[in-house]
């Protein structure tokens, strides 16, 4: 499959990456990020400027606390237009500060609390408000900053950039966040479930020591995946960000006391008071786009702003998704956002405030004042659910439920959970496929897998917003999960997955509180599926898939209710779906 090539590839590249990096230092990461293999940052134009000097400082916060700065300037005579990059990785100065000097830009690279030659105590997202705001107290008393600064940076660093932006002082007249948003708990939960994929795996992998770095991966799937009970793993595989997953893993209720602290608060509710224009850079199949698309709609500054969708998901990754089309690069984008913003030179038309997004199924690009369009839903019943095994069950056209068939049954065992095959919630190509994945034939081996197909659609059919399931099911376990996913099957044979959800029948009320299920219950799940935009090739169908697992992006549900992380005997549980519908938000191809 093209993932695990795709993964292939990458392992080598990093494990030839990392010897010349030892070897040759800086200089070659430098060189490399020169040549554009960073892919999320894309080609860049010719550079106007020649590097100058640089300067480490070590900058005091609020507590006396020493971080690690290190401070780029452009050659020649400034003071200069100023980019903050706050950073838990370190390398993103090579990302982000070895380019933009070269455009003329002053650039600042810090090592936030507790990561690399920082001091302090790290805990992930606590400590970037305060941190975030002494930064840039202490950056415009420089003299070579001429009073317009904006802030750059993805994942982690994007999340640094929210949780400032409340206090931000006036010299400040931009940022660019790329993938990440203020809300904590929606990186770590979803649907009541913990999602391993992201926070485990990033827990174990970026943040464990040095020496066992390089088995990273293979730690994580071999001894903190299967550690019964996950409370009781070995708190030596993750370094200094134990404390921290351990708290993740202890609580999984978003009303929880340790999600109402008040540095979650703040970051979560931060956009709200932004006061200047944001271009917001998403990905369709990473895990912050559901979220980014509801804050953007709150951004008191949206009139100013621009929200750049890319395709694929959270390293930038499409999967087995054709695109060609990559005339939206972040690192052009964000280059032509500083130029207007804090040189004034005229804004690229085409990131005018508004949506900029990638249509996937036709690869191109589109521009809107907002997004989605309006859509006129179209619903699929579930049929033949008594045959759905194997991939016999048929959607059928029609609002009303089809009455008089047997429900579909099947057994779901914990210890062997149904795999993950796409979707945005994988860190990690290496273990599973990421994003946009080809789904081949094996969920049509599994007995613990309901499919059901619709026939040929004779049109292309444009899909843009969120996609609803809505099922009748029970189990006769005290708490158990059950997963959707909805792919498009083309008349080639290729199957590719839409979007999937997961959840847990003590979360169908939400997740801020835990509903009691009672076993034999019959109950109504309600999945609203991430948005999408999507055009179905005509002659293609679409199915819908039905377990109860999406091992490894989710930790496997032990089908009892409690605390998750404090569970060590799974149980196998009997599951019957009754009735189901997928809603189908359909655009009109000439919108």
């Amino acid at each position: 499959m093209a993932w695990r090539t795709i993964a292939k590839w990458t392992a080598i590249f990093v494990a030839a990456f990392t010897v010349m990096l030892l070897v040759f230092g800086s200089a070659i990461l430098e060189h490399l990020v020169e040549q554009g293999v960073a892919p999320y940052l894309g080609d860049k134009p010719a550079y106007t400027h020649e590097a100058g000097r640089t300067f480490d400082y070590r900058v005091k916060m609020d507590d006396g606390v020493m971080l690690q700065t290190e401070v780029f300037l452009p050659e020649g005579e400034g003071p200069w237009p100023t980019v903050l990059v706050r950073d838990a990785y370190s390398f993103n100065k090579h990302l982000f500060c070895h380019p933009l000097v070269r455009y003329g830009y002053a650039c600042v690279h810090q090592d936030v609390r507790g990561r690399f030659a920082s001091e302090g105590q790290w805990h992930p997202f606590v400590n970037e408000a305060k941190d975030g705001k002494a930064a840039l107290d202490w950056l415009v008393d420089q003299d070579w900053q001429n009073g317009n600064i904006a802030m750059i940076g993805f994942s982690y660093l994007a999340v640094s950039q929210w949780a400032v932006v409340d206090r931000l002082p006036p010299e400040v007249k931009t940022i660019i966040p790329m993938l990440g948003h203020g809300d904590v708990y929606d990186i770590v939960y979803r649907g009541g479930h913990f999602a391993q994929g992201v926070t485990g795996l990033w827990s174990t992998e970026l943040f464990m020591p040095a020496s066992k770095r390089d088995d990273a991966v293979n730690i994580w799937q071999n001894q903190v995946v299967p550690a019964r009970p996950a409370l009781n793993v070995d708190s030596t595989l993750f370094g200094a960000a134990w404390p921290a997953y351990r708290h993740f893993i202890s609580h999984p209720l978003r009303s929880d006391s340790y999600w109402q602290r008040a540095e979650y608060k703040q970051l979560r509710r931060a956009h709200r008071s932004i006061d200047v224009p944001v271009l917001w850079v998403a990905g369709w199949h990473d895990f912050f786009l559901e979220g980014t698309l509801e804050r953007f709609a709150e951004l008191p500054t949206r009139a100013q702003s621009t929200l750049l969708i890319q395709p694929g998901e959270h390293a930038g990754q499409t999967g087995d998704l054709r695109v060609e089309d990559t005339s939206a690069q972040y690192f052009r984008s964000a280059l032509g956002w500083l130029d207007h913003h804090l040189r004034g030179k005229p804004l690229p038309d085409y990131l005018s405030p508004g949506v900029l997004y990638y249509r996937n199924g036709v690869d191109r690009w589109a521009k809107s004042s907002a997004w989605p369009p309006v859509s006129q839903p179209t619903t699929l019943q579930l049929s033949r659910l008594d045959k759905a095994s194997r991939c016999g069950g048929i959607l059928v056209t029609g609002d009303k439920v089809i009455p008089g068939h047997p429900a579909a049954t099947f057994t779901y065992d914990p210890a062997s959970p149904a795999p993950t095959v796409g979707g945005a919630y994988m860190l990690n190509a290496s273990v599973a496929p990421p994003a946009v994945a080809s789904q081949g034939t094996t969920v049509c081996e599994r007995d613990d897998v309901l499919s059901f197909i619709s026939v040929p659609f004779e049109k292309a059919q444009r899909l843009a917003g969120p996609v609803f399931t809505d099922l009748e099911v029970s189990s006769n376990a005290q708490d158990t999960a059950f997963f959707v996913r909805i792919s498009e099957i083309f008349e080639d044979g290729r199957i590719l997955n839409i979007r999937d959800d997961i959840l847990a029948l003590s979360a169908r009320d939400g997740d801020a509180l835990e509903t009691e299920y009672q076993p034999g219950d019959r109950v109504g799940l309600n999945f609203r599926m991430t948005p999408i935009d999507w055009t179905l090739t005509a002659g293609s169908r679409i199915r819908l898939d039905i377990s109860s697992s999406n091992a490894p992006a989710f930790a496997a549900h032990f089908n009892r209710s409690g605390l998750w992380s404090a569970q060590a005997e799974p149980k196998i549980a009997k599951q019957t779906v009754y009735v189901g519908s997928v809603e189908l938000p359909v655009v009109s191809m000439a919108d």
